[in-house]
């Protein structure tokens, strides 16, 4: 059996590089689809129908990951994401992007929960006591590093290709080669993931596809039973929806918000990198902070989420309101930190209330919420950004990320009436 440190350094090493592939062409990638004739309805649509895609197949690719194994699933999901890439690489009408945001999703839905649920079971396996929100931490640290560096360098790397044909005119251009970047990434996370995930084969419990595709409906019956009839974990799925709305909200429409207010992208490449880059690294501030401030308030996760995530949501109203560049740019990192502080304290009070045979179905489940709320966020606050304004959009997401804060809290005050009652029983006891 592999130790603790040999399964938490493999799993970081996969999602740094999985991060890092994902944030290379992700500073650039709405200019470079502006650049080749998409508009502001269509990258909203874009984005929604990638969600949508999620929330499709989430629930049924972690019950596959649940039945066939978490090594496999990841696999599959990895080698989908390169595809991806190659066909976003040669789109140049809506329809070819349409494709390569399906493809897209397709892979995010496989690899959501499948590795995450990996490294608890297999942490559990060897010492069932540990404590996971530091690791969770880490984990998010590590994630928002990775995030924020691709980011700063797919930002920098169309200045080494300036002399490539203009953006919109070709396949190779400076906006398009950090997708190349990432596709060569990506093969390297796929070989990765091969030699070093070791996963227990006992565990999985058949070894045939189609024997997995028929236990998929009973695993996912299984999941939304015990989603149904745990409060804490639909109030947990609340809020995540809320998050995957704002979070869209912010991800659609800020390159071509900042790009109003520098007056133009030509030129300024580097600038969206530093600022997307920015955002991750205060992200991973907000990660580190998550152990000290989570130890601060007594360990109570639901009370630590409900501050942040209130705060969060204040950062992007006063973001909308915003004419110049240096508190626009305050606020959007403000935003980020706070994310980052609610991660690990979220993932652990999830991960609590999940039985570990059905782990990768139920944070499927979770991220299905996410991504029920992207879909709403991506469509319908796209149509307000195109119709009405970008900041009338992100006001709109702003107020119900503060509002969800309320879920957040009752999460808190469950755990603590909970607590109460175990308190008591052993005084009578």
């Amino acid at each position: 059996m592999e130790s603790t440190q040999y399964i938490q350094r493999t799993y970081y090493l996969i999602v740094s590089l999985f991060w890092l592939a994902t944030a290379l062409p992700m500073a650039l990638f709405i200019l470079l689809g502006q650049a080749r004739g998409l508009n502001l309805f269509q990258v909203g649509l874009l984005m929604g129908v990638y969600s949508l895609t999620i929330v499709l197949l989430e629930v049924p690719t972690g019950g596959l990951a649940d039945a066939i194994g978490r090594k496999r699933v990841a696999v599959i999901a990895y080698g989908c994401d390169t595809v991806a890439g190659v066909v976003f690489l040669f789109a140049f009408s809506f329809p070819a992007f349409l494709a390569a945001f399906i493809l897209n999703g397709i892979a995010r839905a496989l690899s959501s929960g499948t590795l995450d649920a990996w490294l608890v079971d297999s942490l559990q396996a060897i010492e069932p006591e540990i404590e996971l929100q530091p690791v969770f931490a880490k984990a998010g640290t590590f994630t928002l590093l990775s995030l924020g560096l691709g980011t700063l360098l797919g930002s920098y790397i169309p200045n080494l290709f300036s002399t490539l044909p203009a953006d919109g005119t070709a396949v190779f251009t400076p906006f398009s080669m950090p997708i190349v970047f990432a596709l060569v990434t990506n093969i390297v996370l796929l070989a990765l993931t091969i030699l070093l995930v070791k996963e227990d084969v006992a565990a999985i419990s058949v070894n045939n596809l189609k024997q997995g595709f028929q236990e998929v409906p009973n695993i996912i019956r299984t999941g939304f039973t015990l989603t149904r009839g745990n409060p804490t974990i639909l109030l947990l799925l609340g809020a995540i929806l809320a998050s995957g709305l704002a979070v869209i909200n912010l991800e659609s429409f800020w390159q071509p918000n900042f790009a109003n207010l520098l007056g133009g992208s030509k030129g300024n490449s580097l600038f969206f990198g530093v600022v997307m880059g920015g955002n991750f690294l205060v992200g991973m501030v907000g990660n580190l902070l998550a152990t000290p401030v989570s130890r601060f308030l007594n360990k109570r996760y639901g009370l630590v989420c409900a501050i942040f995530q209130g705060l969060g949501g204040g950062a992007i109203v006063l973001l909308a309101l915003q004419t110049g560049l240096p508190l626009a740019v305050l606020f959007f990192w403000l935003t980020y930190i706070n994310m980052g502080i609610i991660n690990s304290p979220h993932s652990t009070l999830l991960n609590q209330e999940i039985p570990a045979k059905q782990r990768s179905s139920m944070l499927s489940i979770a991220s299905l919420a996410s991504y029920v709320g992207a879909f709403i966020g991506g469509a319908g606050l796209g149509y307000i950004a195109e119709h009405g304004s970008m900041g009338a959009a992100w006001i709109v997401g702003g107020v119900v990320l503060m509002a969800s804060m309320g879920l957040y809290w009752g999460v808190d005050i469950r755990q603590r009436t909970n607590l109460s009652h175990v308190e008591k029983s052993l005084v009578e006891a």
